[in-house]
């Protein structure tokens, strides 16, 4: 059984870079040929280090026509959604039993999902405040989803354990600050680390395990899931440095835009209101300041 199960896994992880090739191939000779280009939606992304945006963009140009398709024969946003959400629990699950080559097979059509519902919103015209809510949540459940397989499977080494936990803490908090960003108005787009990359990285490695499992039968866990290693190394110190790196700036951005606190809100032990003329004049006076220093 464990022959097959590996087999599985082998297979699995062969067929995910093959399709990752063709696409990446067949993107790099349309681009050449007849000069095709990235969608814009991917403007705003950072490429991956040493590939750039390449195989993003290929992987947008091939899931493209598909959340076209969906959006015709009146399959919804929010369904599509909640369908990467059930897809993605399957891939913790198989990452939680050691099944890393099937998991990110999996898992790379649970982040597909999780791309076409946004196309789907976009083609139909239905996107609303409610699926961008459903879909911001539905994000994060992936992610603890996949990381929480990795968890699970990992549980009986501490370091390890230690490790997953510090990329799935660097995960959320990567996505916290971008909000934080998004919320003063504030430009984002160079962050490192953001969504497509984490979980770039976390299938590609997943992809590699199987081999590294084959190469090294018998060594110690560490090894013989070192891409995984290296991938949740990646994502908890770059995560978490540019989480607070982020968070930092959000903080010098509040300052610029600080605000006395209203005096509804001050704390009780200060001096008493002045009551009578004098009290109403100096509220009125207050307030005249008020206004002119925030229009």
């Amino acid at each position: 059984m464990e022959d097959v199960d590996t087999n599985i896994d082998l297979a699995s992880a062969i067929a995910l870079w093959g399709v990752l090739a063709s696409a990446l191939v067949a993107f790099a000779v349309a681009k050449v040929a007849w000069g095709l280009r990235g969608h814009q939606r991917l403007a705003r992304e950072r490429g991956l280090p040493l590939l750039g945006k390449l195989p993003m963009e290929a992987v947008y140009a091939v899931i493209f026509p598909i959340g076209r398709a969906l959006g015709r024969v009146g399959v919804s946003a929010n369904a599509v959604s909640v369908a990467s959400l059930a897809i993605a629990a399957g891939a913790g699950a198989l990452f939680g039993m050691g099944h890393f080559g099937a998991g990110a097979a999996v898992a790379a059509v649970a982040t597909l999902a999780d791309a076409l519902d946004g196309i789907v919103a976009r083609e139909t015209r239905t996107a609303t405040r409610f699926g961008q809510v459903l879909d911001t949540t539905i994000d994060r459940y992936v992610d603890a989803l996949l990381l929480g397989g990795v968890a699970l499977f990992v549980r009986e080494d501490a370091w390890l354990l230690v490790l997953t936990v510090a990329a799935l803490v660097g995960s959320f908090m990567v996505s916290y600050a971008s909000s934080v960003l998004r919320e003063l108005g504030a430009e984002d787009s160079a962050a490192p680390m953001r969504r497509a990359h984490r979980v770039a990285y976390l299938i590609c490695a997943a992809a590699l395990v199987p081999f590294t499992e084959l190469a090294l039968t018998g060594a110690t866990l560490p090894l013989r899931i070192l891409p995984m290693v290296g991938a949740l190394a990646a994502i908890a110190l770059v995560g978490n440095v540019s989480a607070v790196a982020r968070l930092l700036r959000a903080a010098r951005e509040s300052a610029r835009d600080a605000r006395p606190i209203e005096q509804d809100s001050a704390p009780s032990s200060g001096p008493a209101p002045e009551s009578g003329a004098l009290g109403h004049a100096r509220a009125r006076m207050d307030s005249v300041v008020t206004r002119e220093r925030h229009p």
